[in-house]
């Protein structure tokens, strides 16, 4: 009979203690603080599922739910698009496309106040270059930023331009990675460039692109800092999004009980992304 020994369990311990106090205890913690009421930091008495009823009847939650999803996917498609291309395009340039890349890496390399800033710089409406280059070319470029129905587009925009050069390294690498033998094959088919594409590259990265979209989509639903920099929530919140809601409601409301809420509600929707990226991506493998 073997020995039975402590030494694995003291080896993982130091990560697993790391793990509980960044990540488990905190989402322990703020569930038990979604049942509670509380003046401030103070707790004032348990509620039940009242926070949860105020904030799910809320129109305001559901708009900023809408808001949410609607800058996620946004950023993911064009990201995506941008990255995609740019993999394509710079796959095949040689070495001229191992030095572009470099550059293009640069946007993923800021960080996202410094990216809030340059944009903020860029799309200023009384001096910034884009909305002079829009009115030398004889349109009126209004707001920008201080506009309701442009801010979020902006933003989204924004956004896919910052995440894209990540899509691009890992669709690169997978790329990389996929016989040349399967594109011969095609040719000596007589299939042209669409067919290789359809059958060859994007058979054998979809699995890469579904992990890469799951990040994105995640750094997404959590990335507050871009917006307070950009836009603050505004104009007329219609920047506003979950996770910002949640920073907002934790600084300045006297019950955080429904901010809590919506954190849970925010990991939640982490979980319901993951397990369907894990599903589409584990239908294309298996």
């Amino acid at each position: 009979m073997p020995r039975f020994t402590w030494a694995p369990y003291l080896w993982f311990a130091p990560a697993v203690l790391i793990l509980f106090l960044v990540t488990l205890y905190p989402t322990v913690f703020v569930a038990w603080l979604s049942f509670q009421k509380t003046k401030y930091y103070e707790l004032a008495g348990f509620v039940g599922l009242a926070n949860y009823r105020e904030v799910l009847t809320s129109p305001e939650f559901w708009d900023t739910t809408l808001i949410s999803l609607t800058y996620v996917f946004g950023s993911l498609a064009g990201a995506l698009i941008l990255g995609m291309a740019a993999a394509l395009v710079l796959n095949s340039a040689g070495v001229t496309g191992s030095a572009l890349r470099v550059f293009i890496l640069f946007p993923w390399t800021l960080s996202m106040s410094v990216v809030g800033s340059i944009w903020l710089w860029l799309l200023n409406p009384s001096f910034g270059p884009i909305p002079y280059l829009i009115q030398a070319a004889g349109f009126d470029p209004g707001l920008m930023l201080g506009d309701p129905g442009l801010a979020l587009p902006l933003i989204t925009l924004v956004t896919a331009w910052w995440s894209f050069p990540y899509v691009m390294v890992m669709a690169t690498a997978a790329m990389q990675s996929i016989p040349k033998e399967l594109y011969e094959a095609v040719e000596i088919d007589g299939g042209g460039a669409f067919v290789k594409f359809r059958y060859v590259t994007l058979t054998h990265i979809i699995p890469t692109l579904g992990s890469t979209a799951l990040t994105l989509s995640i750094i997404y639903l959590t990335l507050m800092t871009l917006i307070i920099v950009m836009t603050g929530g505004g104009p007329l919140g219609s920047t506003t999004t979950l996770s910002f809601e949640a920073f907002r409601g934790t600084i300045q409301a006297v019950n955080i009980g429904p901010t809590a809420v919506v954190s849970i509600v925010v990991l939640f929707m982490n979980i319901a992304l993951g397990a369907l990226y894990t599903r589409l991506t584990g239908r294309v493998t298996g």
